[in-house]
């Protein structure tokens, strides 16, 4: 996959997508803004409890470190299923699970192209 890029409306909202893999990770950008966010860190990890869950451990790098931006960047790593790790900028007006399933949709699209 090299870089993709859309453009979407979330909840009345232009959302600007870009999704992009390196060799040793995958970045996402999501804004509503048009420039970066909080960019966090997310890894994956499967859990040794021999369930079928992974294990996300999320690190913010810059910005704002609060609950909803957390509960959206591991609502949207796990719905994309990308196995690298996550470098996701995320900068949102809202973050309710229905802006979050339609970018969700859109990665996922974009990431099948």
């Amino acid at each position: 996959m090299s870089e993709r890029a859309c453009g979407i409306v979330t909840s009345g909202h232009h959302t600007d997508i870009v999704l992009k893999s390196y060799s040793n990770r995958t970045l996402l950008i999501v804004t509503h803004f048009k420039k970066f966010g909080t960019l966090l860190m997310i890894n994956r990890e499967s859990a040794a409890n021999g369930y079928n869950s992974d294990i996300f451990t999320i690190k913010t790098v810059f910005g704002s470190d609060n609950n909803d931006v957390h509960v959206a960047a591991r609502y949207i790593a796990q719905q994309i299923d990308i196995e690298k790790p996550l470098l996701l900028s995320i900068a949102l007006k809202n973050y309710d699970i229905k802006t979050l399933k339609s970018i969700v949709a859109a990665v996922n699209q974009i990431k099948s192209c």
